[in-house]
């Protein structure tokens, strides 16, 4: 038998970044627990609708606390400039020529998942965005976290058993990647992820974010 070496050669690669950033948690949690708070108002109503059609005291259970668009607050400009910097510098290392486009944010908005837990986000891309990411406000090693999925069909449809699913290699099929308060990732906007059913032990409150590369 002849001796051969393998040289290995990683194509078509998907990356999650993360950073962490505690130096914006002061002012980004003072901005958006207004927010979340008139959420929870707002769905006090649905709250009791629940209850009086079940007959059973269910409280918030399986709902997230969904803000409007935080485009518009003016506390966060340093935030929302230094993520759309990220996002534009990720995007320039990854070998995208921005020269013709540019990056806008097309969605930027915090969720609070249910205080009796349930709370969770199924499987899902964000359409018509190039970049997408979180920046984690309250968060544990108790609650929910994102999952991530291999965003290639072809290799979905012939997906193999891993050897260990707790290690990440070229089989692997999914990630789950915990936060901590402050952590930021940035990901492409195609990658499929989630986030998984939480407890309801500690609060998970997070931001999300998405942008666009428009024509110029």
């Amino acid at each position: 038998m002849t001796d051969m070496s393998l040289e290995t050669a990683p194509v078509f690669q998907s990356a999650v970044y993360r950073a962490e950033l505690p130096n914006f948690l002061d002012v980004v949690e003072a901005a958006v627990q207004p927010h979340i708070n008139k959420s929870k108002e707002h769905n006090k109503e649905l709250i009791d609708k629940r209850e009086k059609k079940t007959g059973k005291n269910i409280g918030d259970i399986g709902l997230s606390y969904h803000t409007e668009n935080l485009l518009e607050d003016d506390s966060l400009y340093q935030f929302r400039r230094f993520i759309k910097a990220t996002c534009e510098n990720i995007l320039d290392s990854q070998g995208y020529d921005l020269s013709k486009h540019k990056l806008e944010y097309t969605e930027m908005w915090a969720q609070e998942f249910a205080a009796k837990g349930g709370g969770h986000h199924d499987t899902h891309v964000h359409w018509n965005n190039h970049m997408s990411g979180f920046y984690f406000i309250k968060c544990s090693d108790h609650t929910s976290a994102p999952m991530f999925h291999d965003p290639r069909a072809g290799k979905m449809m012939t997906q193999l058993p891993e050897k260990n699913n707790k290690v990440v290699t070229l089989a692997t099929e999914k990630v789950l990647i915990k936060p901590v308060p402050g952590t930021a990732m940035f990901f492409n906007s195609y990658l499929p992820h989630q986030f998984t059913v939480d407890n309801g032990v500690d609060k998970f409150q997070f931001i999300h974010f998405n942008l666009q590369a428009l024509p110029i």
